[in-house]
């Protein structure tokens, strides 16, 4: 369970299970080799995630983390289409 502050203020939270902030990134052939199993257990997913990646709810900010790393690796800021 972790946390990270936002650079719009907000706090983003990953301590409880399901939550709107933590995603799961994987490549499409790795999502095709997932697939093609019968069964998918979500630990399992986890567990071979390409990236992590932190949705702010407040400004939309994506924090992006290489698997298996603590440290942000990259941070975008979403831009609203007109």
């Amino acid at each position: 369970m972790a946390q990270l502050g936002c650079k719009c203020g907000y706090v983003l939270r990953n301590s409880s299970t399901p939550n709107d902030v933590q995603y799961w990134v994987y490549s499409d052939k790795k999502m095709e080799k997932i697939c093609k199993k019968d069964k998918i257990k979500v630990k399992k997913l986890i567990d071979i995630e390409d990236y992590e990646v932190w949705l702010c709810p407040k400004c939309k900010r994506l924090y992006i983390f290489k698997h298996g790393s603590s440290k942000t690796k990259y941070v975008y800021k979403l831009e609203e289409k007109l």
